[in-house]
């Protein structure tokens, strides 16, 4: 296609003034190379070494995710509540273009749902912040912020989520663990709770 741009190009300049010109030399056809020919060149096989490790590293990151970043251990107690209720700037449509909900409208989905079980926040790694867990008096949803939630799946067995990339931390506003989510009226109260720790 490049050498094609070319040729079109010198046609659009120079075809005004197009004249016979003897050939001297052999002429070739011009060939294209298959792009996919030339990645599949450049792109190496990866070695059964190297399959082995990608995965050993695949599994790691879902037994073991990165911690939530910026988090601390609570040291004083700190309480706030959070409003869910979303204001919609455009309207919202169903697949055959019904209107859902009209833009400017807001919602709260505590007016028409119960959060029945709250949500724990804590370090799976530490084992104050399990017994704590598992003390509270309703039940709860574990969610770690640090530490394997399938090997606490297996020791518990319950299941344990892990938040991923902070994103209910940093939407809750979370700065300090452990941390306990519960419903009030057509709010969330978010309390950070400090507990004490072992001498190790």
């Amino acid at each position: 296609m490049f050498y094609r741009l070319i040729i079109s190009s010198v046609f659009c300049c120079f075809g005004l003034m197009a004249q016979d010109f003897p050939i001297e030399g052999q002429l070739f056809p011009i060939e294209e190379e298959n792009l996919l020919e030339v990645i599949k060149r450049s792109v190496k096989e990866p070695s059964e070494e190297q399959l082995q490790k990608w995965q050993h590293t695949l599994e790691e990151k879902i037994r073991r995710p990165s911690p939530v970043p910026g988090l601390q251990e609570a040291k004083t107690e700190r309480s706030w509540y959070f409003d869910p209720t979303k204001t919609f700037e455009e309207e919202v449509t169903d697949l055959e273009g019904n209107v859902i909900v009209h833009a400017g409208r807001s919602i709260n989905p505590l007016e028409t749902m119960t959060l029945h079980i709250g949500l724990l926040f804590f370090d799976g790694d530490l084992d104050e912040h399990i017994e704590w867990a598992k003390f509270q008096e309703v039940e709860f949803k574990w969610i770690l912020v640090k530490g394997s939630p399938l090997t606490l799946e297996e020791e518990e067995e319950r299941n344990v989520y892990f938040d991923q990339g902070g994103m209910y931390c940093k939407m809750f506003g979370i700065k300090n663990i452990p941390c306990r989510v519960t419903q009030e009226g057509k709010k969330l109260l978010v309390e950070e709770i400090p507990i004490k720790r072992r001498n190790r």
